[in-house]
């Protein structure tokens, strides 16, 4: 008995210099893929299958990622968690520079939230701004450096992973907030420990938006003035600044947080007459230790990457926003790029940035959901090096506790699922997840693979996969593929008189185990007939 019905389509039209580009956010008509059982999908309840953390970049704050989370929460009908707000210089002090600094604000409930905001524009009383140029009462929270960000998203991480119960999380950057989730994920210091001592850093994708990679040396000199100019006070002589530069302009070395070198004022000699405030890049308190750059760090590969650059950005060039394919060379990675858009309008590119926020492709970073979860994801057209660049393949990771048949419904497709496959451990497909009689699965890991033909616009769509037991193994299931069919009978006809003394090796079609196929075998195989087993 299918389910239908007819849902408001709603659509966001976004224009930048040279294009327009659509988010589709609606519905079609909801597909059920056992017409024999009831509808899954539970339209009120839909969630994305990892919470997603937002990160702004330097001097920004959470409503950077306003049209964001307007998009999800009030078009798409996610949910949002609590702001995660943090004071980066909780003592005040610009001469000085340690991680005990770093004053979280927020403590989650626990329950499901689809997507987070960080917020790093706080002071040390606890009060926080958005859109304001007060920059957290002169202490500059937000331009703290870059090791006091990746210890508060190491703190993000944790506490949303413990209130959410999500085994893993996606981590999207603007600009700093890209090296911000780096310093994270880079440094196993940070990472949280399991009950067996094992740390691992919980991340299953990493998006970075106009990050600067390689550095930039856009903050030179005029950058306060145009700060000025457009409503945000950037310090120059900040840590963040200090950290995101290449090189310097007196001493013509390596950035030192990014390539490595010694903390000295006269390697980080950057300005004539005053330098930085202080040149405490790791922040243990003490000068004058030799830094391992981030650049120099090993970076995992046991997740997915997504590399959004602007050919215009403006501050940060294209080169150091899309170093990580030439400095890592991840195997899991997309790339996307976009012109005639100015640096800090990237986090407003919102099809852009779902892009690349799009599901793994492959069994060994896919995301993991459960039985009975309504589940959202997004058919978008994929970047460069996308290993299936004409078609969108999501893949998700389920486990089976007990032998089950595991059965579909999809909601907003609109016809562009091409395919829904049930996969194995290696990939190859064992059945088809649209099936009306559904899919008899083993115990341990399947894999959900949906395939479908991106458009211009990015499109979501619903999807609800449910298991449930399977009926006890019967020897009438000759083939065993889970069911009594049409081909059980014919084998049994076809081995008809069979007996242990012709094939030493037995009959399968003896159901009764009398030693011969007879007319009893026949009758039972067809009584089963339609039966699961």
């Amino acid at each position: 008995m299918g389910v239908t019905g007819i849902v408001k389509r709603l659509s966001w039209n976004m224009t930048s210099c040279l294009k327009k580009t659509r988010i589709l956010i609606g519905a079609s008509m909801l597909s059920c893929g056992a017409p024999c059982m009831e509808a899954q999908i539970d339209i009120n309840n839909a969630q994305l299958p990892l919470p997603v953390l937002f990160l702004h970049g330097m001097s920004g704050d959470a409503s950077s990622w306003g049209g964001m989370a307007a998009l999800l929460s009030n078009d798409a009908g996610l949910t949002e968690g609590m702001e995660l707000q943090y004071c980066l210089n909780g003592d005040g002090s610009e001469n000085s520079s340690t991680l005990d600094e770093v004053l979280p604000f927020t403590s989650l409930p626990a329950g499901h939230a689809d997507f987070f905001r960080i917020n790093f524009e706080c002071n040390a009383g606890g009060t926080c701004w958005s859109n304001s140029s007060a920059n957290s009462d002169d202490i500059f929270s937000g331009q703290a450096a870059a090791a006091k960000q990746g210890l508060a998203v190491a703190d993000a991480v944790a506490e949303i992973l413990e209130a959410t119960g999500a085994p893993e999380i996606v981590l999207v950057g603007h600009s700093m907030g890209g090296l911000a989730a780096r310093e994270y994920l880079q440094n196993p210091e940070f990472w949280p420990v399991d009950e067996n001592g094992v740390a691992h850093h919980h991340v299953a994708k990493l998006v970075t938006s106009g990050t600067p990679h390689n550095g930039s040396n856009f903050t030179v000199g005029w950058l306060e003035d145009l700060g000025d100019l457009f409503g945000f006070d950037i310090e120059q002589r900040s840590d963040a600044v200090r950290d995101l530069r290449t090189d310097y302009f007196y001493s013509g070395d390596p950035g030192v947080f990014l390539f490595g070198g010694l903390e000295d004022n006269w390697v980080l000699w950057d300005f004539l007459f005053q330098n930085f405030w202080n040149v405490d890049v790791n922040c243990n308190g003490n000068e004058g230790d030799n830094i391992v750059g981030l650049n120099q760090k090993p970076l995992s590969d046991d997740l997915e990457f997504a590399f959004i650059t602007s050919y215009d950005d403006g501050v940060v060039s294209a080169f150091s926003s899309d170093a990580m394919v030439t400095m890592y060379n991840p195997t899991h990675r997309e790339r996307f790029f976009v012109n005639g858009v100015f640096h800090t309008s990237l986090n407003d590119e919102l099809a852009l940035t779902l892009k690349g926020m799009d599901e793994p492709d492959d069994i060994q970073t896919a995301y993991p959901i459960v039985s009975g979860q309504t589940i959202m994801g997004f058919t978008s057209e994929q970047g460069t090096d996308a290993p299936h660049p004409g078609e969108d393949r999501d893949v998700y990771v389920m486990q089976v506790d007990a032998p089950s048949i595991a059965t579909l419904d999809t909601l907003w497709f609109g016809g562009g699922l091409t395919e829904a496959s049930w996969l194995d451990a290696t990939g190859n497909v064992i059945g088809d997840a649209l099936a009306a009689e559904g899919t008899l699965l083993d115990v341990g890991s399947v894999f959900l693979r949906l395939t479908t033909a991106p458009g211009p616009a990015v499109t979501n769509h619903l999807f609800a996969p449910d298991f449930a037991p399977a009926p006890p193994a019967c020897p009438e299931d000759l083939d065993n593929n889970g069911v009594i069919t049409a081909t059980d009978v014919l084998l049994s006809l076809s081995q008809f008189g069979c007996s242990d003394a012709d094939f030493p090796e037995g009959c399968s079609s003896d159901v009764d185990g009398d030693g011969i196929v007879g007319v009893n075998d026949i009758l039972s195989i067809l009584s089963m007939f339609g039966t699961f087993c």
